[in-house]
């Protein structure tokens, strides 16, 4: 009974990229001066990066991956429409707007 709850996600490569699609929409519509992942400016402070044109990579690349990571774990897609969904949605449960 608990493993059916507890599902592991399953990544295909199809799944994964048109979730990635869809954040990488959800970031491009909202942008990086609108958008922020929580903490990662503060990480990557941290780190000291400084801002860029590197930065700037670095954290879409970062909003991606987790992206996919939640979207596909949470949501599970197993069409396009909802691949892209999952990529929408989950992002901006990630993210907060500025």
């Amino acid at each position: 009974m608990i493993g059916t709850v507890f599902d592991a996600p399953y990544f295909t490569f199809w799944n994964t990229v048109y979730t990635a699609i869809g954040a990488a929409v959800f970031w491009g519509r909202n942008g990086r001066t609108k958008l922020k992942v929580y903490y990662l400016s503060h990480v990557l402070d941290l780190i000291g990066l400084p801002e860029g044109r590197v930065r700037k990579c670095i954290e879409f690349g970062i909003f991606i991956v987790l992206g996919c990571l939640i979207g596909i774990g949470i949501a599970k897609p197993g069409t396009v429409p909802q691949a892209i969904t999952a990529g929408f949605a989950w992002t901006g449960f990630i993210a907060k707007r500025v």
